[in-house]
């Protein structure tokens, strides 16, 4: 008798630990299986390059840190917490979380926050995005009423070192000045160094009388030329696509 216990005894330890072991696996099999699948609920369309980075989160933060959940590292105009997406009860909002360069939607800046619809375009610093919903939270501009400026085909420059962009809207200088449109902090580039514009034949590039020169496709401008879409203007070691 005591034999048989003692066998019992080390045989129900191997099966206690084996019925131990099978049911943590199924646990950890079913902890995986049943894991909530993460929903797109919005997209933000980069307008440089077309690129589409995916909201998965109520709220997403925005800026140059890593630890964003949106990290654009690459684009100096963009601070490092520079603001945060949310979908509230009253739909998709974006807030300015003290940023620099500030927050602008459909061209105008904001002052701490503001819904936005499906079409909107939210500029962070020069990172202009196209938002979209994906049926969470969010209304058509269109189908409220409003009019909304579509930026998506808008003439614009991309500075062809980070892809920002920067939106055109009649005249355009690009200088060393700070009252610049595009400001380019370099010694070798002039104070007020070429202008882009629109006039009745379309978009125009000019030097204005600058000391290095502005290039469009490689060769020196000389007074005023027209700009077609691909074309790359070249100021001092920044170069641009133009848009459109």
């Amino acid at each position: 008798m005591e034999q048989f216990l003692t066998q019992f005894e080390y045989l129900s330890r191997y099966v206690l630990t084996a019925v131990a072991v099978f049911i943590l696996l199924r646990c950890v099999i079913s902890l995986f299986r049943l894991r909530p699948r993460k929903e797109v609920m919005a997209t933000l369309q980069n307008l440089a390059d077309d690129s589409e980075i995916e909201i998965e989160n109520w709220e997403t933060s925005i800026g140059r840190s890593r630890t964003c959940d949106i990290s654009l590292k690459n684009y100096g105009t963009v601070s490092r917490f520079h603001a945060v997406l949310a979908l509230r009860k009253d739909g998709w909002f974006v807030f300015d979380t003290e940023s620099k360069t500030g927050v602008y939607v459909n061209g105008e800046q904001i002052r701490r926050a503001e819904r936005i619809s499906d079409g909107d375009t939210v500029s962070f610093g020069n990172a202009v995005m196209k938002f979209r919903s994906n049926g969470y939270g969010a209304d058509s501009a269109e189908e409220d009423g409003q009019e909304v400026d579509d930026f998506t085909n808008a003439a614009r420059l991309v500075n062809l070192a980070d892809n920002s962009a920067f939106y055109l809207h009649g005249s355009c200088l690009i200088g060393r000045d700070r009252h610049c449109n595009i400001c380019l902090p370099m010694r070798d580039i002039a104070p007020e160094h070429a202008e882009i514009y629109l006039n009745r034949e379309g978009w125009m590039v000019a030097d204005l009388q600058s000391e290095i020169g502005t290039y469009l496709n490689g060769e020196m401008v000389f007074g005023a030329y027209p700009l077609y879409d691909g074309d790359i203007i070249s100021v001092g070691e920044y170069s641009f696509m133009f848009r459109e």
